[in-house]
């Protein structure tokens, strides 16, 4: 119904919708890594990085045994992400490809000093942050919080796999 008078416009625009308003698990997941990430670039600064910490963190744990493949599966990232994570690494003298002598094709990748002296500082910045954030939450409940969040990782995986994406599909 159209109404003629300025005060039954101005009703009908401050009446309520009929839509349920509906908060993405995703929002607060997204908050608080960003809330995260921000204070941990500021804790490393110093050190030349600007992103990546954790598969830096990774990469020197494995330092030479460990391929842009292996990388990509074990972080859940694309192949293409992955080499984005290695080239950005790489100009800011962390990491470095050496071609694998047991298969040529392959690259392993290898952490530089610099990364050396880095990553200790990383961890540390790691476990400083994951201690503020988690104070007053007990073990039971990060253990519960952890299995919350592999449970829906392990419910969305098959709604994100290419075979059962829609617009994937020729």
């Amino acid at each position: 119904m159209i109404h003629t008078t300025i005060m039954g416009y101005n009703q009908l625009l401050l009446a309520p919708m009929d839509v349920k308003l509906i908060e993405p698990i995703s929002r607060k997941l997204n908050n608080l890594g960003r809330a995260y990430l921000s204070l941990l670039a500021k804790q490393v600064e110093s050190l030349g990085i600007s992103r990546y910490y954790y598969a830096l963190t990774y990469i020197c744990h494995h330092d030479g045994k460990l391929t842009q493949k292996a990388l990509a599966s074990e972080l859940g990232k694309d192949k293409s992400i992955i080499v984005t994570i290695i080239d950005t690494l790489s100009e800011q003298g962390f990491v470095y490809r050496e071609i694998n002598p047991a298969d040529r094709r392959e690259h392993l990748l290898r952490v530089t000093e610099k990364a050396k002296k880095a990553v200790p500082k990383i961890t540390e910045a790691f476990e400083t942050l994951n201690k503020s954030i988690t104070e007053h939450i007990s073990d039971e409940e990060m253990k519960i919080f952890n299995t919350v969040l592999t449970k829906m990782g392990t419910n969305i995986k098959p709604l994100t796999a290419p075979e059962t994406n829609n617009e994937t599909k020729p």
